[in-house]
């Protein structure tokens, strides 16, 4: 019986293609083979807003993400791809290629960066600062309040001068 397997394995090896690939001259075409495959992590840096969620949720630390600066780095090797920061990341920019990372002799860290918009600067005190936001107007009533408070402020803090003292 064992005779008519190996017979049957034989015959059908002599009439497929190879299994394997003579690799540096033949390539796999991985995209078709394997399309669920996890591979490096891509980052489009145009639709990222930095917010650094894919840094929280990270289980190995591999992604840096500087706001203040504009950068987003990601450590390749240290990546396991488990494709966590892809689910969380509010604008989908993140994605993992099917290709892995490629071998290297030196371990090196990818970073991007990317221009932020700069805040509008704090407006200065007097005219501009009264334009940015009005002072609103108060009651009477409001004011005696406001007054009462500060006299009672200003008489528990000469009090505790006083206690101090003695």
């Amino acid at each position: 019986m064992g005779s008519f397997n190996l017979a049957k394995l034989t015959l059908s090896s002599l009439f497929k293609k190879p299994a394997t690939v003579r690799y540096p001259y033949e390539k796999r075409d991985i995209e078709n083979l394997f399309p669920q495959m996890r591979g490096h992590l891509v980052n489009d840096i145009d639709v990222c807003i930095l917010c650094g969620m894919c840094q929280r949720v990270c289980p190995v630390g591999a992604i840096t993400v500087d706001r203040k600066a504009g950068d987003w780095t990601v450590d390749p090797y240290r990546c396991i791809q488990c494709a966590s920061c892809t689910h969380e990341c509010p604008k989908n920019c993140l994605s993992m290629d099917v290709h892995c990372t490629e071998p290297t002799t030196e371990l090196t860290t990818i970073t991007m960066h990317k221009d932020m918009p700069a805040k509008p600067a704090k407006a200065a005190a007097g005219a501009a600062g009264a334009a940015a936001k009005p002072k609103r107007e108060l009651t009477p009533e409001q004011q005696a309040r406001v007054e009462a408070a500060r006299k009672a402020a200003a008489a528990k803090k000469a009090a505790k001068a006083a206690e101090a003292a003695e």
